[in-house]
């Protein structure tokens, strides 16, 4: 028989043994297992990181600036996991809820993914524009050639305007 038999959630555990203490009685201590393992993950996250502030809205927020008349749960809920799961369990979990390092490794990878992303379409958008330059040098070049070919028809009829005006000019005056 337990101390914790009655208690159904983390939040209840921590709110017990912020008042009472940890018992380390081996039953007590199962029990306490028993709860945290039952506990779904987004309430443990949440007794994690609560350090008894607020953000701006009022919610608790571990970054929070405001003091609130709530008790912090965070070294509570660490002193009971440390008694109920192995030290690996504990740092891993730090690392991947509370650790503030590790909330600033995931926002920058998330950034280095949305910034790949973002390099991906602009390497597609760049080969799309080199080959539309492509395409623009390759008309470009067809438009002189045909330049070209009109300006020596051009010459080629003025050479012939001169030699009618020449033979125009034998025929009058001869």
């Amino acid at each position: 028989m337990s101390k914790y038999d009655g208690i159904k959630t983390a939040a209840e555990l921590v709110r017990e043994v912020k008042n009472h203490g940890l018992s380390t009685v081996q039953e007590d201590l199962n029990r306490a297992a028993d709860i945290i393992g039952n506990s779904e993950i987004g309430e443990l996250v949440r007794l994690a990181n609560d350090i008894g502030r607020n953000n701006e809205n009022g919610e608790p927020d571990p970054k929070g600036t405001w003091s609130s008349n709530r008790i912090a749960t965070q070294n509570t809920f660490y002193s009971i996991i440390s008694h109920v799961w192995h030290w690996e369990e504990v740092t891993r979990f730090w690392n991947q809820h509370t650790n503030p390092e590790h909330e600033e490794l995931s926002e920058l990878r998330e950034i280095s993914i949305r910034l790949g992303e973002e390099n991906k379409a602009l390497v597609a958008r760049r080969a799309e524009l080199l080959e539309d330059a492509k395409r623009g040098a390759e008309y470009i070049s067809s438009l002189n050639s045909e330049l070209a070919e009109a300006r020596a028809r051009a010459e080629a009829a003025e050479a012939e305007v001169v030699q009618l005006k020449a033979r125009l000019y034998d025929l009058l005056y001869r």
